[in-house]
């Protein structure tokens, strides 16, 4: 499960990103997706990987990049995770077989961060 995966390396980043700023609760995170990612299990991995961090509870916002292959016998496609196996997409018309390479197939775009409100102490009135 390659999503999970990279949603691990991408919750990371952000993670770390958010260490050098002031406490805040991630509302959106926006990702750019290769075609070839199931758009389904990208979405569960971030809500498993998310429990227990800053970015639980943050809406997934993805935008999709089709990934095309050409291959030698003419044949465009559009790759899709349904046609993987695994990592190897094969050619319908001719059985060719290429290897898919999906390590820029997920990038952050941006974060949308919501500021925590730190409690002002209550001071008893003297008297």
């Amino acid at each position: 499960m390659r999503e999970l995966a990279a949603v691990g390396s991408l919750v990371d980043a952000v993670l770390a990103a958010l260490r050098t700023r002031p406490p805040c609760q991630v509302e959106v995170v926006r990702v750019r997706r290769g075609s070839s990612f199931s758009h389904t299990t990208l979405l569960r991995s971030f809500e498993i990987v998310a429990v227990g961090t800053p970015l639980a509870g943050a809406r997934l916002a993805i935008e999709v990049v089709n990934r095309i292959v050409e291959c030698a016998c003419g044949r465009s496609s559009v790759v899709t995770a349904n046609e993987l196996l695994d990592r190897v997409w094969i050619c319908a018309v001719c059985g060719h077989a290429e290897e898919i390479d999906a390590l820029d197939d997920l990038e952050v775009l941006d974060v949308v961060l919501v500021p925590l409100r730190v409690a002002e102490p209550v001071h008893a009135a003297a008297g």
